[in-house]
């Protein structure tokens, strides 16, 4: 038994004849009666008393075709729920991600996806990049933007982005002044930090303390946002990845560092699991985003 010829049974049913079954199906006679002739024998069945011309269900039959019905629903909702999927009209996405992506352009990306795509729901947890990778590793989200580097055998890591961190000083600073900036122009400047647990602090005080710059640090926050935040409000110089930057067009002012510091973020997802087709519908998504955040950001500082 199989669904063409549970299909076959249910138009002769509702039709009739075996003509009218043919229409309906968009097929021959020939075949419908090869097919219903195959599911009686598969069943062992008589389905149908044939007299003058027409198919009457035996009351075995319309046992089978009350059943048969339920089959077909089933059937066609597995169609229908297949062509929403491939269209992106349902799913699920669950994302782990660090605050610099996480708090500022994330989120205009979900927005944005989930008004062309209105049927898929969205999940956003945002964490340390050590969280994430762990998250990702015990398999409680679909996957994960984290800092560069990781090495853990169960993470499948794809480089998401490699750029370099922006200077960002308040509006009106002196070194607003200059298209490009140099670690030395930091030399004596209150400096916005992160805080040690933060993967990034012990980059920037390596790169500072390579090229002999001494900043004045009395003020750290864990999170690149309320570095943002402490800029805009003048009390300090600090660095910022373009995604933070781009977030924060009109409350600081960005600059090109050289030499720079290099930012890299990771996508991470289970190793051995794949990922489901809205989700690399949505990575496509957030690649198209971040191309366009860039390009806005490099324009930005260039004016």
């Amino acid at each position: 038994m199989n669904i063409r010829q549970l299909e076959a049974f249910r138009a002769t049913v509702t039709a009739g004849t075996v003509n009218g079954a043919a229409e309906m199906l968009g097929t021959s006679q020939s075949t419908v009666s090869r097919l219903i002739g195959h599911l009686e024998r598969s069943l062992a069945l008589t389905l149908f008393d044939r007299a003058n011309g027409r198919l009457v269900p035996t009351p075995e039959g319309h046992l089978i075709f009350e059943q048969a019905e339920h089959a077909y629903r089933s059937y066609a909702r597995i169609q229908e729920l297949a062509a929403d999927v491939r269209q992106n009209r349902v799913g699920q996405i669950a994302i782990s991600c660090m605050p610099a992506l996480g708090l500022g352009f994330l989120p205009g990306v979900i927005k944005a996806f989930c008004e062309k795509y209105p049927g898929v729901s969205v999940s956003l947890e945002i964490q340390s990049s050590a969280r994430v990778e762990d998250w990702i590793a015990a398999q409680q989200t679909d996957f994960g933007l984290a800092e560069l580097p990781f090495s853990r055998a169960d993470v499948a890591v794809d480089e998401f982005c490699r750029v370099p961190y922006y200077a960002i000083v308040p509006p009106g600073h002196p070194l607003a002044a200059r298209r490009e900036l140099q670690p030395l122009d930091f030399d004596g400047m209150p400096f916005i930090s992160m805080t040690s647990v933060c993967q990034v602090r012990h980059h920037v005080d390596q790169f500072f303390d390579a090229h002999g710059v001494r900043r004045v640090t009395h003020l750290e926050t864990s999170y690149l946002q309320a570095v943002c935040e402490f800029v805009h409000l003048g009390m300090g110089v600090a660095l910022a990845d373009p995604f933070t930057v781009h977030a924060n067009f009109g409350r600081v002012e960005a600059r090109v560092m050289s030499p720079s510091l290099d930012f890299g973020v990771g996508l991470l997802y289970p190793r051995h699991r794949p990922l489901s087709k809205v989700c690399r519908t949505f990575i496509t998504f957030l690649r198209e985003y971040r191309d366009r955040c860039f390009a806005e950001v490099a324009a930005r500082c260039n004016d």
